[in-house]
């Protein structure tokens, strides 16, 4: 079994991830970094490929001579990385000839130590190589291998006695492949099984409205709420590891019921109950209105009719009806 994929940087300029999509492209993995800095492709791709339902890795093409270039480089890609999520992983791309000029064993003290670094923030890190590479200088790492190799005459077709069969996970077998949606010549990859390890269903990939997530993220650093690290949210609009961890903090709720009012009293302020005011009017507002005759008024205050509309908002969402906000409800809140 194997799906079809590609790789991309700035040098396919804005693909059309909608048309990617429908040529039956399942993953794309995107540069992240080059040497000037990050790919100027990368947070339209990275945004895009969620988008359109296509899993996401990253890689990086690695300079370095050292192993303290090596946690350098491996650094950048972490902080670049902030947390957010990825399907297919990070690949360490060897293929510099200064590096192969090492010899085998320093290049794998290289390697171990760069993918020890991605390992340590939480992510799979594996090697792309072609089979020069990884016959003669770093296979029998600690590693899976995505392995390029494809002929002389190269236009983009699979020739299937070209596989490498070295015990790869992938296999780029094109440099020249024609996708919908991308101008000009593309990497062609196939990933192979158990695919189960790598590739997360279709349908288990959560699709969020960015600018919702920025206004979160931008509300919850204004209430002080910080992430795991207690450290201020990056506002990106990227549900990443740490704006979870901070959501993982909220807890919305009403005051106590107001006997003498027959409503309940405010209880949770700031700009956070501002944010799910105007994020219910959004995504309820038709339902709050004829519930309440109006939409709600965001001034930030956690009263009765905001209570309300959260219960509606559960209640239409099949989420527990217990009128608070949680993790899950801010989850629903900004999904697609």
């Amino acid at each position: 079994m194997s799906i079809r994929g590609i790789d991309v940087s700035s040098n396919q300029g804005k693909p059309d991830w909608t048309k990617v999509k429908k040529s039956a492209v399942e993953f794309a993995i995107l540069r992240i970094l080059n040497r000037k800095g990050k790919d100027p492709s990368f947070e339209y791709n990275y945004n895009g490929c969620a988008a359109a339902g296509i899993r996401r890795g990253v890689y990086r093409f690695s300079y370095a001579l050292t192993v303290s270039q090596a946690n350098k480089e491996a650094g950048e890609v972490v902080e670049a990385l902030a947390g957010r999520k990825l399907e297919m992983g990070v690949w360490l791309d060897l293929e510099w000839n200064r590096q192969r000029a090492l010899g085998s064993a320093k290049v794998k003290e290289i390697a171990s130590a760069w993918m020890e670094v991605i390992r340590d923030a939480g992510y799979e890190c594996n090697i792309y190589c072609n089979t020069d590479w990884y016959k003669n200088i770093c296979s029998g790492l600690n590693a899976k291998y995505w392995i390029a190799r494809y002929p002389a005459d190269d236009n983009g077709t699979i020739k299937k006695e070209l596989r490498p069969n070295m015990g790869e996970t992938g296999w780029q077998y094109s440099s020249k492949g024609r996708v919908p949606g991308i101008s000009g010549n593309v990497d062609m990859d196939l990933w192979y099984g158990p695919i189960t390890e790598w590739i997360v269903e279709s349908t288990d990939i959560l699709l969020w409205d960015t600018e919702a997530v920025r206004s979160l993220q931008e509300a919850l650093n204004a209430d002080g709420i910080r992430d795991t690290n207690d450290r201020e949210l990056k506002v990106d609009g990227i549900r990443g590891d740490m704006t979870n961890s901070a959501v993982e903090r909220v807890l919305l709720k009403a005051g106590i019921f107001d006997q003498s009012k027959g409503k309940y009293s405010v209880g949770s302020t700031g700009q956070a109950v501002k944010w799910l005011q105007m994020r219910l009017n959004t995504v309820v507002g038709d339902k709050i209105t004829e519930l309440l005759g109006s939409g709600l008024h965001p001034d930030g205050k956690f009263g009765a009719d905001t209570r309300l509309a959260v219960g509606l908002f559960q209640e239409s969402r099949g989420l527990k009806m217990d009128y608070i906000v949680g993790t899950n409800t801010v989850t629903e809140l900004i999904r697609v």
